[in-house]
């Protein structure tokens, strides 16, 4: 019954965020493109600015990127990007909880407002996700496609490299967990550890 009431409730957040979504996307079909465009800015600068590698860009790339993103709505338990499947965008998390899970499904740790994910999937073109990230509550989430990216950014290539450095340390600290994931499992299965 309690799990039947925590999905209701989440249900309903998701019905309020939805309605507010078409209500603001209404308002801002009235409003000049110069206008939206600041909106957008000062909405989503410090989100985007969270990400190490877009702190101190120029202004013009900054706008561009902010143009390129997409809102989403999550719920509790929803899978939003799925290990080992084709990734081809980054997540920004405006609002809401999500959890971080291996390849192998140990959870990593859980994102909250501010955070993001699956800067990888800009960096790498066709590179499979190294992890699991499922909403924890109802989540509004930011959505940047690679593409859209790859646009924005070809003017500014010593920046590139330095996001592809990032994204590159932060694989290598995925793998590393999940390669000890399973050697702790391999373990545990044979009683080596109790």
């Amino acid at each position: 019954m309690e799990i039947n009431k925590a999905r209701t409730s989440s249900a309903h957040k998701y019905d309020v965020m939805e309605k507010q979504l078409k209500e603001e996307n209404e308002i801002l079909a009235t409003i000049s493109e110069q206008l939206r465009q600041e909106m957008n800015l000062h909405a989503c600068r410090k989100l985007v600015e969270n990400v190490i590698f877009f702190r101190n860009l120029p202004l013009n790339l900054l706008v561009r990127i902010i143009s390129c993103l997409q809102i989403e709505l999550y719920l509790v338990n929803d899978v939003i990007i799925r290990a080992n499947t084709p990734g081809a965008s980054m997540y920004f998390i405006s609002t809401g909880t999500v959890a971080v899970y291996t390849k192998s499904g140990k959870e990593i740790c859980h994102l909250e407002d501010g955070a993001h994910f699956g800067e990888v999937a800009l960096i790498i073109k066709d590179t499979f996700r190294i992890a699991s990230v499922v909403a924890v509550e109802v989540s509004e989430i930011y959505r940047l496609d690679q593409k859209d990216f790859v646009k924005a950014i070809n003017p500014y290539p010593d920046l590139l490299a330095n996001i592809q450095h990032i994204a590159a340390e932060r694989m290598e600290v995925a793998s590393m967990l999940d390669e000890y994931n399973k050697r702790e499992q391999a373990m545990k299965k044979f009683n080596i550890i109790t």
